[in-house]
């Protein structure tokens, strides 16, 4: 996969880079924000994402935050958010952008629902696309063989005050805090906010006051999806309750990185429909 385009600096202080590629003077652009450990090129959908989106005459960013590659241990979403709030403020001031959208893949719909109910340019957002919004917690309860015994960890060195110290190394396959392994991975956790087994009144509460157009995508086949409910009833019990979603979609025969091109087709189009048609 190979782009060309402007990569530029939109925060000298943490020396924080985004790449733009497409139609770069266009005044449109959609920010595609990673999962946990990606950076740039993270996934095999973008080559016909930006295609997509030029013949439509959006261009494609790819901002590197903090979080980004295995930075994601030692910070959190509200660091994330604010470093998206520098980023869309140089948009507007530096790159004449006059309409922005935010596609999160993976752990990066968790930076558009936080950045969606609690960031500071969330009304110069026009939409937010959330790819793969799978529960982590749900995840690695799953598959992490000592999950409870880190989350206890976790627990305990908060509670003492030491959120910020790091884990033991095999904790995680990146160095990780106790906050945001506890963020990650508890329930009721700052990242946990997609999980299936939430009740209705704990979605309501959540998505209270995130109120910016939200296009909701599945994976038909997504190897992350760690619950045992059916995944377009999940969709529209969220929809129910949060009015913000717009859209929710499936992809048929997608995984989590959507590699299949007959499923990157079906994004694209879910994409291209949310853009002209649900956008404020």
């Amino acid at each position: 996969m190979k782009f060309s385009g402007d990569l530029f600096t939109y925060d000298d202080k943490n020396r924080l880079t985004a790449f733009e590629t497409g139609p770069i003077q266009s005044g449109k652009t959609v920010v595609f924000i990673g999962g946990l450990g990606d950076g740039f090129n993270a996934v095999p959908y973008l080559d016909r994402l930006v295609d997509m989106l030029a013949s439509n005459d959006w261009s494609l960013i790819q901002v590197q935050l903090s979080s980004s590659f295995n930075g994601y241990g030692t910070t959190d979403l509200q660091t994330d958010s604010e470093e998206l709030d520098r980023l869309v403020n140089h948009l507007k001031e530096e790159r004449n952008k006059s309409q922005i959208v935010f596609l999160g893949h993976s752990t990066g719909s968790q930076d558009c629902y936080w950045h969606n109910k609690y960031g500071k340019t969330n009304q110069n957002v026009a939409g937010y696309i959330l790819q793969a919004p799978v529960s982590d917690r749900e995840h690695f309860e799953k598959t992490e063989s000592n999950f409870h015994h880190y989350l206890d960890l976790a627990s305990q060195l908060r509670n003492e005050g030491k959120g910020d110290s790091l884990l033991p190394r095999d904790a995680f396959w990146a160095p990780i805090s106790a906050d945001r392994f506890f963020s990650l991975c508890a329930k009721g956790g700052d990242d946990d906010v997609f999980s299936t087994d939430l009740t209705d009144q704990e979605i309501t509460k959540l998505y209270e006051n995130v109120n910016r157009p939200i296009c909701w995508v599945y994976s038909d086949q997504d190897e992350f999806y760690a619950s045992e409910q059916d995944k377009v009833e999940v969709m529209n019990r969220f929809k129910s309750i949060c009015p913000a979603i717009k859209v929710a979609a499936n992809v048929p025969f997608g995984d989590h990185c959507i590699d299949r091109q007959d499923a990157q087709e079906h994004f694209c189009k879910v994409v291209e429909d949310f853009l002209k048609n649900h956008l404020n």
